[in-house]
């Protein structure tokens, strides 16, 4: 039986994750949910997971139509079996998705209106995990609030504040509650596009990323490098406990 190759995985609340079950083949009881990008074909899709899976649906509660080319999404499946063909390493039937958020950087300046950072936001926000997926950033995130109410979420690169002492860009996650009176744990998960980063004869760059915490101070991350000659993935596997609010953000 294949190993599986599987990258950024989530157990949502009240779900078990499992493996395959033995190597005489794969239960259609057990599923997965991860993180990964839709191909459209020119007449149906697939999924390439963020840990570098090719998944062929064989079988889908999924309409096509539904899905774009590129986009990023959390999809739960259920291994059906390998692809005999080796064009794809699993047949798979969806279960289901969630869109994921899906932005470019915002870029403050010298002529950025107070008012257009105000409504940025600086409420607090924890960066839990990050990876990359070719050009995109993904950061998880959590979050006070409640469900029900839409949170703004945006990465914002600052001209004034660019690096750190050692050269490294600054990007700094941001979050407007929204007028949501709450303080519930709630997560998420953004693929930011960082594209723009890239500089003409290098081949990578080195980022921190920073956040405000509860307190009102400045959390910074270790450094991370954004490799852009050989774009790839950086697989984690992570748990969590409560249901995804992508639906919720923006």
């Amino acid at each position: 039986m294949k190993k599986l190759r599987l990258g950024l995985v989530l157990a949502l609340i009240g779900v078990t994750l499992f493996s395959c079950s033995n190597d005489d083949g794969y239960s259609l009881g057990d599923f997965w949910v991860t993180t990964g990008t839709v191909v459209k074909t020119s007449d149906y899709f697939y999924v390439v997971t963020d840990g570098g899976d090719d998944l062929w649906p064989a079988a889908t509660n999924v309409s096509p139509e539904s899905l774009e080319d590129g986009m990023r999404i959390m999809l739960n499946y259920t291994i059906l079996g390998d692809d005999p063909d080796g064009s794809y390493d699993y047949y798979v039937k969806i279960n289901g998705y969630w869109e994921l958020l899906t932005k470019p950087v915002f870029n403050f300046d010298e002529n950025t209106l107070e008012s257009v950072k105000d409504s940025i936001g600086n409420d607090a926000v924890s960066i839990t995990d990050t990876w990359f997926t070719n050009d995109y950033l993904n950061v998880q995130f959590e979050y006070g609030g409640a469900p029900g109410y839409v949170h703004f979420i945006n990465m914002v690169k600052d001209t004034e504040d660019l690096l750190t002492e050692n050269g490294e860009v600054i990007l700094e996650l941001k979050h407007n509650k929204n007028g949501d009176p709450y303080n519930n744990l709630q997560w998420g998960i953004a693929s930011i596009d960082i594209s723009e980063l890239k500089e003409e004869g290098k081949e990578s760059v080195q980022l921190i990323l920073r956040s405000i915490n509860t307190a009102g101070e400045l959390i910074y991350t270790e450094p991370l490098t954004y490799r852009y000659d050989q774009p790839g993935v950086e697989p984690v596997v992570k748990a969590f406990s409560t249901t995804p609010m992508a639906d919720l953000i923006e």
